[in-house]
């Protein structure tokens, strides 16, 4: 009976900790969009239309090997233009930080994380909480990076330092062109529900003259808009993020950056509101103001959202509803105009932009 007894107790003991299984997971982000633009100024008096489809899809695997996550993922664009096709052999440009149809890899990364330090090596989702005045949330860094991250001290939530090199990291030919940056990301409480992030950025690009003429964009050109860029960049961003946590949440941004490299066209601001949640609540709005200066920052990573990614300023307010537990319906609208443009005749042309969007998480 003792030998009986026994049996089934021993087979109910929990496995050692070293026998942990393995978690592999699946995630994918998805978007359908349609994309109108209006009174595009071309020349003097002459503005032009247009609009075009595009889908994506981002599926990636990730491993959890407890202290090490191991992740490899893709990116799969049809548009129904051809970003890459036709271009302007005496202004080559595109606007866009994706290829129109294309597969190609998006992400392929190893990630420790040991108490308080976390490293990360690869092809990886950029780490500091950047907005996208700066860098393209959809654009990932190549090389590596160092967080120092210390939570729950007090009022101080999380205090991290972050230390990034990477080189490549374009969807487009930057081979040849490197950033590295230090950062320092500080969250405190404010009360229950709400917190105050600081953060403060540097970031030095090098070697930018040898960016691909079709990824200059609105920078200052040595003598014209084929040739490389005139000067370095080397970008202090100070940001402040305002959060409240309740039944609805609300977020506030505030962005400063500035260009140490040069004393003219040099300085940045970006303000958003959000309220609301697609996934907390049935409807997100967000509001977003911006005036970029011409060279504030390297235009080659800032978002691809805006027809330009500096020299402009502009307003976009954004509708989410919840479509599901892991889809969202999205109506864009933007109103830009082209400030710093060499053109002159549309400096004060604004540009309205439409879109709307089906976004998949899963």
């Amino acid at each position: 009976m003792a030998l009986l007894a026994a049996a089934p107790a021993a087979a109910q003991e929990p496995e050692p900790v070293y026998q942990t299984p393995k978690r592999l997971s699946f995630k994918m982000d998805g978007l359908l969009r349609e994309d109108w633009v209006e009174n595009l100024a071309t020349a003097p008096g002459v503005f032009q239309e247009d609009d075009r489809g595009r889908a994506q899809l981002r599926p990636r695997l990730e491993l959890d090997l407890n202290k090490l996550v191991l992740g490899v993922g893709g990116d799969f664009n049809y548009s129904t233009d051809e970003n890459t096709e036709n271009i302007n052999p005496n202004a080559p440009i595109v606007r866009d930080n994706y290829k129109s149809r294309d597969a190609r890899l998006d992400l392929a990364f190893a990630r420790l994380h040991a108490g308080f330090l976390r490293l990360e090596a690869g092809r990886f989702v950029m780490p500091v909480p950047l907005t996208e005045m700066i860098w393209d949330r959809d654009l990932r860094p190549q090389g590596g990076a160092l967080t120092l991250d210390f939570r729950n001290h007090g009022a101080l939530q999380s205090f991290a330092v972050t230390f990034l090199g990477a080189k490549g990291s374009h969807v487009f030919d930057d081979d040849d062109t490197s950033m590295a940056m230090g950062s320092i990301d500080a969250v405190l409480s404010a009360g229950e529900k709400t917190s105050v992030e600081l953060l403060g950025a540097y970031i030095a690009f090098f070697d930018v003259d040898k960016l691909e003429p079709i990824i200059r964009r609105q920078n200052l050109r040595v003598a014209g808009p084929t040739s490389p860029l005139a000067l370095d960049y080397n970008v202090v961003d100070l940001v402040t993020r305002f959060r409240h946590n309740g039944r609805v949440p609300v977020q506030l941004v505030a962005e400063y950056c500035w260009n140490t490299e040069t004393d003219v066209l040099n300085k940045g601001i970006w303000g958003a509101l959000v309220v609301g949640s697609t996934e907390a609540n049935k409807a997100r709005v967000e509001y977003t103001y911006a005036s970029v200066d011409r060279d504030a920052t390297l235009a080659a990573y800032g978002a691809d959202d805006f027809l330009w990614v500096t020299g402009w300023d502009g307003h976009r307010l954004d509708l989410g509803i919840r479509a599901g537990g892991w889809s969202s319906v999205h109506g864009i609208g933007q109103l830009q105009r082209f400030k710093d443009s060499p053109r002159g005749f549309d400096n004060d042309v604004w540009v309205r932009r439409y879109r709307l969007e089906w976004r998949v998480r899963i």
